[in-house]
């Protein structure tokens, strides 16, 4: 009986040591610029992502998911020069915050008032500004890192009506929380 007892237990460690492996095999590490690294280990539940750029300057992917009513993602992580030496969001100006406003407004092609802003901040505590259209045809989390601008645009899903959820929101503010940020060990 103790050699069954035995067994079962090696054969449970055994497992759980190749599971152990598989879940950090399908971890995705993403490097910006030699400044830090991305790493992800689960997409928004049904997604699938097609990365669309991958340079040193710029990552841009988009997620889809089969379910034509789930919203389209877009992520983009870019370094920018307006940034340069500014570590977090929470680093940011009240001029600096005015001009991010700004841009949404001239990307989108929107009047001032067509875009409300709140702050949030992922589970980490790392700072985030949402930005969200009246008609929920558009929402954005946008946050910064280490002088990279990091933006995730969420589009309503083709047939989905009623424009981009709080549900919506709160999934992509989950997301970004279970991303690693870390800077390159030098």
């Amino acid at each position: 009986m103790k050699k069954i007892i035995a067994l079962a237990l090696s054969l449970m460690m055994l497992l759980g040591c190749v599971s152990a492996f598989a879940e950090t095999a399908e971890k995705e590490t993403i490097t910006m610029l030699g400044a830090f690294t991305v790493t992800y280990d689960k997409l928004p539940e049904d997604y699938e992502m097609q990365v669309l750029t991958d340079t040193e300057m710029m990552y841009a992917a988009a997620f889809a998911s089969e379910d034509a009513t789930k919203p389209q993602i877009l992520l983009t992580m870019a370094f920018s020069d307006a940034w340069d030496g500014v570590e977090t969001l929470a680093d940011a100006t009240e001029d600096d915050m005015a001009a991010v406003k700004e841009d949404f407004y001239t990307v989108a092609e929107l009047d001032e008032g067509d875009i409300t802003f709140e702050d949030a901040a992922t589970g980490l505590g790392t700072p985030l500004l949402i930005a969200r259209t009246a008609d929920g045809a558009m929402a954005a989390v946008y946050t910064i890192y280490k002088s990279h601008e990091i933006e995730v645009d969420l589009f309503p899903g083709t047939e989905e009506e009623g424009g981009v959820s709080e549900e919506d929101i709160q999934a992509m503010i989950q997301f970004l929380t279970d991303v690693e940020f870390a800077p390159i060990a030098e």
